[in-house]
C-alpha cells in the first residue's frame, strides 16, 4: 500500500511541478516579496519569522531565480503533507485504506491546493503544524521521549515560519485537559515547550534591535488598539472560511466536528480542536479588524483528516458528487481560461478573477528593463511593497528595488533603507505604480524625463495599468514619517 500512496503524491506532484512551468501566471507580489527576502539572510523580518526566507535561499541556489525555484517549495512541502495524512490517519485508525483515502481527500480541498504551489509563509507553517500536531498526538499516547523533542522542534519550526504557530497551545492543553490530565505532571511537557522557545530567541533578539516592529505589525493586524465590533468583517470571515475549504465540502467538514464531540472518541476531538479553537481565535479577532482568508487555514489539515474519516466510514456515496464538484471548481480556479472556452466566461469575468493578480509581472518587469537600458546610474522604486518586489524578481538582471514612504504603512524596505544613498549624486530614478505620480515624488528630481502607461491584459480584457516615470537627477524625496504598522 505505502508504495502506492507514494506513487500517487509523486505523480500529483510532477504535474503540480508542470503547471508552474506552462501555466502563463506569474509570482503573487507576497512570493515575490519572500524572494527578496532571501537576498537578504536575517535573524527575522518586519511582519514574519525567517523560515520562508531560508527555504527559498536554498531552492533558488539549486533552481535559480525562476517561478518553480521559489514554488518547488510548496509543491514539495504539500507533498510531504499529504505522505504525513497518511501516516497519521493510518495511527490513528489502523486502516491503510482509510489513510490513504484520508491522503487523496486534500486534493478536494482548495486551500491545500493553494498552498501546495502558492509559496507563501502558510506552506511551511501548514506543514510544520501538520506534524506539531501529529508528533504531540503520539506523544500523549506513548510518552516517548522522541515523540515529546520531535513535538518541540515541530513547534519552534512553525513559529519560525508564522507567529500564528503559537496558537497550537490552545488545542493542545484544551486536549491534556479534557483527557490527559496527568500530563501537566509530565516534564517532558515543558521540555518540548522549551526547545519550541529556543526558535523564538533569534525573533527576539532581532526585534530588540529594531524597536519591536514585528510585534507593533502583528498588534495592528489583531486590532489590538480597536474597539469597535464590524460585524461585516466576521460574515466576510466566515464566507471565506466557506470558501477556501469547499463550499460543497464544508457542511461535512462542520458536521464532523459536531460528530467528533457526539461520539466522545477522542481522536476525533483531538482532530475538530486544531481546527475550531484557531477558526474561533480569527473569529473574534473579526469582531474588530479585517481578518484574511488564509489566516487559519494553517490548522485545519486535522480537520481534513476528522472529515475524510467520516466520509469514508459513513457518507462515502452522498459525498461523491460534492467532491466531484469541489474538484471542478478548483481545476477551473487554477486554469480560469477554459471559462472562455466554454462559453462561460462571464461566471468568473477577468475584472474578478483572482487569477489576474499573478498576472502582468513579467511583461512590466521586461517593461522597466527597456527603459531602463540608456541610463548609466539610475535606481527602480514605488511606493507599494508589492511592485517594488515584483520589480525585483522580473526586471533583467534582479536588480535591488526600493519602496518610498507616501501614504503607507511600513514595511520590510523601511527596514533596509537605502534611497538616500542616491541623493544629489546625479542619479536617474524610475517610478513604477498603479496611480499617477505622486507632488512629493515629482518634487525629488529635477524633472521627468519620460512616461508611459502600461496596461496589463488577461483573458481579452484589461484588468490593471502601471504608471512608468523615468525622472531625471534625484535630489531628494519627503518620506511620511512611520505612523501604521
Amino acid at each position: 500500500m505505502l508504495r502506492i500512496v507514494i506513487l500517487v503524491h509523486l505523480s500529483i506532484l510532477f504535474i503540480r511541478v508542470l503547471y508552474v512551468l506552462y501555466r502563463d501566471i506569474d509570482l503573487s507580489s507576497e512570493e515575490a516579496q519572500y524572494w527578496l527576502w532571501s537576498k537578504h539572510l536575517d535573524l527575522s523580518y518586519y511582519s514574519k519569522p525567517p523560515m520562508i526566507a531560508y527555504l527559498n535561499f536554498l531552492s533558488t541556489s539549486i533552481f535559480g531565480d525562476t517561478e518553480i525555484g521559489v514554488r518547488i517549495n510548496a509543491i514539495f512541502l504539500g507533498f510531504l503533507t499529504a505522505l504525513g495524512v497518511f501516516f497519521f490517519s493510518r495511527y490513528l485508525f489502523k486502516d491503510e485504506k482509510l489513510a490513504f483515502f484520508s491522503s487523496v481527500f486534500l486534493y478536494f480541498v482548495p486551500s491545500y491546493q493553494l498552498g501546495s504551489i502558492l509559496f507563501l509563509t502558510d506552506s511551511p507553517l501548514g506543514f510544520f503544524y501538520f506534524f506539531l500536531a501529529f508528533f504531540f498526538f503520539r506523544a500523549t499516547q506513548r510518552n516517548s521521549t522522541r515523540d515529546w523533542i520531535l513535538t518541540g522542534l515541530s513547534g519552534g519550526l512553525a513559529f519560525y515560519s508564522k507567529f500564528s504557530g503559537v496558537l497550537f497551545l490552545l488545542p493542545a492543553l484544551v486536549y491534556i485537559y479534557l483527557f490527559r490530565k496527568e500530563l501537566f505532571r509530565e516534564r517532558w511537557l515543558y521540555i518540548s515547550i522549551a526547545i519550541a522557545g529556543l526558535f523564538t530567541i533569534p525573533v527576539l533578539y532581532w526585534n530588540i534591535q529594531n524597536d519591536f516592529v514585528s510585534f507593533k505589525h502583528v498588534g495592528k493586524l489583531a486590532g489590538v488598539n480597536q474597539s469597535t465590533i464590524y460585524l461585516k468583517h466576521t460574515l466576510e470571515y466566515i464566507a471565506g472560511q466557506i470558501g477556501i475549504n469547499s463550499s460543497f465540502l464544508f457542511p461535512f467538514m462542520a458536521y464532523s466536528i459536531y460528530r467528533a464531540f457526539k461520539d466522545r472518541d477522542k481522536r476525533l476531538i483531538y482532530l475538530s480542536l486544531n481546527g475550531l479553537l484557531v477558526f474561533i481565535v480569527f473569529l473574534l479577532i473579526s469582531l474588530k479588524k479585517k481578518v484574511e482568508t488564509n489566516w487559519p487555514v494553517f490548522a485545519y489539515t486535522p480537520v481534513y483528516i476528522l472529515t475524510s474519516y467520516y466520509v469514508y466510514r459513513f457518507w462515502l456515496k452522498k459525498a461523491l458528487i460534492p467532491m466531484t464538484l469541489s474538484l471542478v471548481s478548483i481545476l477551473i480556479l487554477f486554469y480560469t481560461p477554459v471559462l472562455d472556452n466554454v462559453g462561460l466566461g462571464k461566471v468568473v469575468p477577468p475584472k474578478i478573477d483572482p487569477s489576474k493578480r499573478l498576472v502582468g509581472w513579467q511583461e512590466l518587469g521586461m517593461k522597466v528593463g527597456e527603459e531602463i537600458k540608456e541610463l548609466d546610474r539610475f535606481f527602480i522604486f514605488s511606493d507599494s511593497y508589492h511592485i517594488a518586489s515584483e520589480l525585483a524578481f522580473y526586471v533583467p538582471g534582479n536588480p535591488q528595488t526600493y519602496c518610498v514612504r507616501i501614504d503607507r504603512r511600513m514595511n520590510q524596505f523601511d527596514i533596509w533603507g537605502g534611497m538616500e544613498r542616491f541623493e544629489n549624486k546625479g542619479y536617474w530614478g524610475v517610478y513604477v505604480a498603479d496611480h499617477p505620480i505622486p507632488e512629493k515624488v515629482r518634487n525629488g528630481f529635477e524633472s521627468i524625463y519620460r512616461e508611459d502607461v502600461y496596461r496589463v491584459k488577461y483573458r481579452g480584457e484589461f484588468v490593471k495599468e502601471y504608471y512608468i516615470y523615468v525622472l531625471k537627477n534625484y535630489r531628494q524625496i519627503e518620506q511620511d514619517p512611520i505612523t501604521s504598522f
